[in-house]
């Protein structure tokens, strides 16, 4: 008995080491292609990164170029509000009652326009 034994752990041995084998070359092979697929993701995400980067630096530029070009109007924008309500205090605390009477009005006739304005307006959104 101990012969056929032998031999039965002999057969075994030739057969785990028959599929052994093949199963660790195939593992050599996988382990082969996932280095050269992340040799290759590497150059491919250098190339993505450098587009981000470069996409990036052209956003800033517009930004800044955006707010170089609103940095004029609405400085002037300031000054002429400033300069609005510098004209309407002085001359509404001026002590001039021919003043006060003309404020009065251009008020009442800007008030005249606007008012038939919002009233189309009104009218239209409930007709909608």
């Amino acid at each position: 008995m101990d012969l056929w034994l032998q031999i039965i752990l002999a057969l075994v041995l030739v057969a785990v080491g028959g599929c052994l084998v093949p199963l660790l070359l195939q593992a050599r092979r996988t382990a082969a292609s996932v280095q050269r697929l992340a040799e290759s993701a590497r150059v491919d995400l250098d190339q993505i990164a450098a587009d981000v980067h470069h996409l990036r630096s052209r956003a800033d530029e517009l930004a800044d170029l955006a707010a170089a070009s609103l940095e004029l109007p609405l400085g002037l924008g300031r000054i002429v509000s400033g300069t609005a309500h510098a004209v309407e205090a002085f001359l509404g605390r001026g002590g001039l009652p021919w003043m006060d009477a003309l404020l009065t009005g251009i008020k009442l006739v800007m008030n005249l326009f606007r008012r038939p304005q919002k009233a189309e307006e009104t009218k239209e959104a409930s007709h909608e």
